[in-house]
């Protein structure tokens, strides 16, 4: 089992073999068969979630990714801020980069960028309404500062896109033959040896000695 394991791993992170997949995939472009994409999208599991989770960080980069306010005496005010706002518009560049990843069937490169921005995301929700009650902490009051809506809208975005590369490549089992590969190359048979008749010798028929017949006695004279 744990060789099998091994195995699945060392097939699945054969960089140089996607590497190859991405290429052929921009050089191909052209002839890439995008209705045909749209129509079978549904068919295609990891695809579709790949796509969803890209759509759902789509959408959480415009809504109040972080809050940060004191409240004082009863007052509060609170102020909100986007992911942009946040610094994180390479998270956002990261996620139109995903939806093209998804959209054109390339879950491993999908799946580890996602790895990267969930690692950036985690920080910027401890580190950034951190900064926030550092920097307000004079204010007499309480002061609060969290992750808000938008910050969940692309947790779950990245953890999709994640589930969806680890479902295609060690759940499903599935891999489908990469684009890149050469055109299937033509199994040669081994060439069958003509087979050689043996010459049929036939035996010699023996000569069949014919038995003389004996001759009619002649009949004595009454």
């Amino acid at each position: 089992m744990k060789g099998v394991l091994e195995m699945d791993f060392k097939a699945v992170f054969n960089f140089k073999q996607r590497v190859a997949e991405l290429i052929s995939l921009f050089k191909n472009i052209k002839t890439f068969d995008f209705l045909g994409r749209l129509k079978n999208i549904l068919k295609d599991i990891p695809g579709l979630a790949a796509l969803a989770g890209a759509t759902l960080m789509f959408i959480g980069a415009f809504l109040p990714y972080i809050f940060a306010g004191v409240e004082f005496w009863g007052i509060k005010e609170y102020s909100y801020a986007n992911l942009f706002q946040c610094g994180g518009w390479y998270v956002f560049f990261f996620t139109l980069v995903m939806l093209g990843l998804a959209y054109f069937k390339q879950i491993f490169w999908a799946g580890l960028t996602s790895a990267l921005c969930l690692t950036i995301t985690i920080l910027q929700g401890i580190v950034v309404p951190l900064s926030y009650k550092v920097a307000e902490g004079y204010y007499f009051g309480t002061v609060k500062a969290g992750v808000h809506v938008g910050w969940f809208f692309i947790l779950f975005g990245e953890l999709a896109i994640i589930g969806a590369f680890v479902l295609k490549y060690f759940v499903m089992k599935k891999n489908e033959t990469p684009a890149v590969e050469a055109e299937a190359t033509a199994v040669a048979e081994a060439p069958v040896a003509p087979v050689t008749e043996a010459p049929v010798v036939e035996a010699p028929v023996a000569p069949v000695a014919e038995t003389p017949v004996a001759e009619e006695a002649p009949a004595q004279a009454e």
